[in-house]
């Protein structure tokens, strides 16, 4: 089982005990976010990364904008999350070059800044699924979100001290909490599995409740006969007490005992299939252990090493370019962004820019030319 150094492990299960009147706790709900992030002192990690675990490169921020994003001005872009496609293929019927399966990974932060770009995510989701919906609708696809707040053991603790105690009255929401917190339905230890697919969000403005997914997965697959609704459901994570780790969150969602029969994410990674990576984190990602080429090296690992069976599109800031879209001050390299910049087929845009439809859309073209010209190995 991987495991988060203790700080960050803990915060989101300390942050909402502490909402709801545990005397040893301070921190709450209702609690701003905290100006600076502890960076692990450690050298490496229990993750296993595919390569030489290291530290990253980048210098540590104390920026407390989730929101800020990035487009790269020095990725070689004409403008920020642009690219040219070229024209897409018309399959004619004709099962895809990666036989016509596609698995959609999305590591969402639910970290408290990610407020700031509900508006954005509100359009996008639904946007985002129709389009799979009209352009992928001869592909067999499995839809995943992972949050990318690396904890567990959050909703349990947090439900006891509310509803289960005399410490908070009728509810959290006495408590500074969110009023429809997820406490009546019933869970499952993947509801609690750092890396497992999302199927009950439980946040300030998150989903809230069971997302009922067709066949009984913890993603979405085709068959799936309200896409819409299930993966707006399984997407809305919300905003609050958990520390955003993206790429360990994913590595911990694609390791092996979480793939195989009885993992949380049983059947959702398929050896024919093109891989889409989908990163939604506004802030830098220095605290994941590894850094872009250990990442990018680990997805390698689960693509048999075919760098073209893997798409990754990231939206995070981008302080780290000549002209950012994001305010705040500039910094040295955004790891997810050196990420993006990794992946042979990786594409960057700013958290910031005031819609994420357009991305999306180039992002699917890209994936269905990806599908097309892959040849599974």
């Amino acid at each position: 089982m991987l495991r988060l150094p203790g700080a960050v492990h803990l915060l989101a299960a300390a942050s909402l005990a502490g909402a709801c009147g545990d005397p040893g706790v301070t921190t709450g709900f209702s609690t701003a976010p905290p100006t600076t992030i502890q960076e692990p002192g450690s050298t490496g990690s229990t993750a296993s990364t595919g390569s030489t675990s290291s530290t990253s490169s980048t210098s540590s921020t104390s920026s407390t904008a989730e929101a800020s994003g990035g487009g790269s001005a020095e990725s070689g872009s004409s403008a920020p999350g642009t690219w040219d496609m070229g024209t897409p293929p018309d399959f004619g019927g004709q099962p895809a070059g990666c036989q016509g399966k596609i698995d959609f990974v999305f590591v969402i932060s639910s970290w408290y800044a990610m407020e700031l770009n509900q508006a954005q995510l509100d359009e996008a989701f639904p946007k985002f699924a129709q389009i799979i919906g009209d352009e992928f609708v001869d592909f067999d696809y499995h839809i995943m979100t992972v949050d990318a707040g690396y904890t567990s053991g959050g909703l349990e603790p947090a439900c006891w001290l509310c509803y289960k105690s005399n410490n908070c009255g009728e509810g959290c929401e006495d408590c500074g909490g969110p009023k429809d917190y997820p406490c009546d339905e019933e869970t499952t230890p993947c509801d609690s599995t750092p890396g497992a697919g999302v199927t009950l969000p439980a946040n300030f403005n998150a989903s809230n409740k069971r997302c009922d997914l067709y066949g009984g997965n913890r993603y979405i697959i085709k068959e799936e006969p309200k896409l819409v609704d299930a993966f707006t459901c399984i997407a809305t994570l919300g905003a609050g007490p958990k520390t955003a780790v993206a790429m360990h969150s994913l590595t911990a969602a694609l390791q092996p005992e979480m793939l195989s029969d009885g993992g949380c994410n049983a059947g959702f990674l398929r050896e024919e299939a093109l891989l889409v990576v989908v990163i939604l984190q506004g802030h830098s990602d220095d605290l994941s252990p590894g850094n872009a080429e250990s990442w990018w090296q680990f997805l390698l690992e689960k693509k048999g090493g075919d760098p073209e069976a893997i798409v990754a599109l990231v939206l995070s800031n981008d302080l780290d370019t000549a002209d950012p879209v994001c305010p705040g001050e500039k910094y040295f390299l955004n790891p997810l962004h050196a990420f993006a910049d990794t992946v042979t087929h990786g594409r960057f845009m700013s958290i910031c820019e005031p819609s994420y439809v357009e991305f999306f859309q180039q992002g699917a073209d890209l994936i269905l030319d990806q599908c097309a010209l892959l040849v599974p190995q």
